[in-house]
């Protein structure tokens, strides 16, 4: 799950009765840090709490990236996969500055056969394109 999803289920955006049913959700430590440093302690404060009513299962990721995995709760791999999606979504995003985020997550999905549920068009695309199953909801 893409922290995204935990944004639009805050705001009212998506419900959780739009999330697939029945399904376990799994999250990285990702989704923990940036969902952490929102800015406004207050939103933090109710995204926690979201984060919280999901409870996914908590993942390592699949690969490392340098000042963005903790060294704790990733794996090394010497695999190009979280570089060529990262590659992908620098052309598509223009280099967003959560692109490595978003790949190591993609990456996760991918490589466990886990579905993503995403609301960012492009990381949807590019996870597609590597192999994951997407649920998609439009922002």
């Amino acid at each position: 799950m893409d922290t995204s999803v935990f944004n639009k289920l805050l705001d009212g955006e998506l419900s959780f009765s739009s999330l697939p049913a029945g399904a376990e959700f799994v999250a990285t430590h990702i989704q923990v840090d940036e969902l952490n440093n929102t800015k406004n302690l207050v939103r933090r404060s109710k995204l926690s709490a979201q984060f919280a009513a999901v409870a996914p299962a908590i993942e390592p990721t699949e690969s490392m990236v340098w000042d963005v995995s903790r060294r704790d709760s990733g794996k090394w791999s010497d695999d190009a996969m979280v570089g060529a999606i990262k590659s992908e979504l620098d052309a598509l995003k223009g280099g967003k500055g959560n692109n490595w985020q978003d790949a190591l997550i993609a990456e996760v999905a991918v490589k466990n056969g886990f579905g993503l549920i995403t609301c960012d068009y492009h990381l949807a695309h590019v996870a597609q394109k590597h192999g994951a199953s997407v649920t998609y909801f439009a922002a």
